[in-house]
């Protein structure tokens, strides 16, 4: 049986604040984007650990076994994920099988629990994680969207991420790949979206994020393009102008703003 109280460091009475200290501090040491491929094993053991323990429900389930196991001095086997799976009904256990599933490579599964938690009605992770684990596992699993070609679903999760770290950084460097996921999705037609509606409000929604302003332009004039075939004429020359404003060198800018300003329609507001 795994000791978790041993993968951690920990005593069997410290507390919830005694898990989370030592699972942040472990973690960092053997994080794969830090220490690469080596530290996957141990950080994934850390994982696991950490989940079971810092939730009571798992936790006093784990321990009836741990305790026993430890008083006959016979090995008992106690699976996390059967244990989940029994418990799927509850919410936060479920979220936690998600999570589970997405940290060994069960990407598959994770999507089809996440799913079928949201077609029986409001579901959020975000309410059964805090904010650093929401925002990690939330990437994986649009990640794994991103894999099934489910770009709606991609993007709102990316949106969520994208919400708190605007509020507080958290992700910093990592952020950026937010970002750029977002924006690719928005370059492509989305599914059940012929008129563009859902795109342009995807597009008026990340220009209001920390893009670089180089980035922002390209947003804006996709935006603008797309105003411009609905025959939203003065809303796409506004987009024009503001892209002109972050990145006047961004190819066909300027000859554009040229030509509207032919037009009479030089006269928006930047901002």
């Amino acid at each position: 049986m795994k000791d978790y109280y041993a993968i951690l460091g920990l005593k069997p009475d410290s507390g919830r604040t005694e898990v989370r200290r030592a699972y942040r501090a472990k973690a960092k040491e053997v994080h794969p984007d830090l220490s690469g491929d080596e530290g996957t094993a141990r950080f994934l053991a850390l994982k696991e650990a950490y989940e079971v323990l810092s939730s009571k429900t798992t936790r006093e389930a784990y321990d009836q076994t741990w305790r026993a196991t430890r008083k006959r001095g016979t090995v008992t086997d106690w699976d996390y994920r059967d244990f989940l799976s029994g418990k799927k009904e509850d919410p936060e256990s479920l979220a936690r099988l998600i999570c589970y599933d997405l940290l060994h490579d069960l990407d598959a599964e994770a999507v089809e629990l996440y799913d079928g938690a949201q077609s029986g009605g409001f579901f959020s992770l975000r309410r059964y994680l805090d904010r650093e684990d929401f925002m990690d596992y939330a990437f994986m699993l649009a990640e794994a969207y991103l894999e099934q070609e489910a770009l709606v679903k991609a993007y709102r999760l990316f949106r969520g991420i994208a919400e708190l770290e605007e509020e507080d950084p958290y992700f910093k460097h990592f952020y950026v790949e937010v970002l750029d996921r977002m924006a690719a999705i928005v370059r492509h037609s989305l599914p059940n979206d012929q008129d563009n509606r859902l795109r342009m409000a995807f597009l008026s929604d990340l220009v209001k994020l920390s893009y670089h302003p180089r980035e922002e332009a390209r947003l804006r004039k996709l935006l603008s393009e797309l105003l411009a075939a609905e025959g939203r004429d003065e809303d796409a020359a506004r987009e024009i102008f503001r892209a002109y404003n972050l990145a006047p060198k961004l190819p066909g800018l300027e000859e554009t703003v040229k030509t509207l300003k032919n037009l009479g329609m030089g006269s928006f507001p930047i901002r």
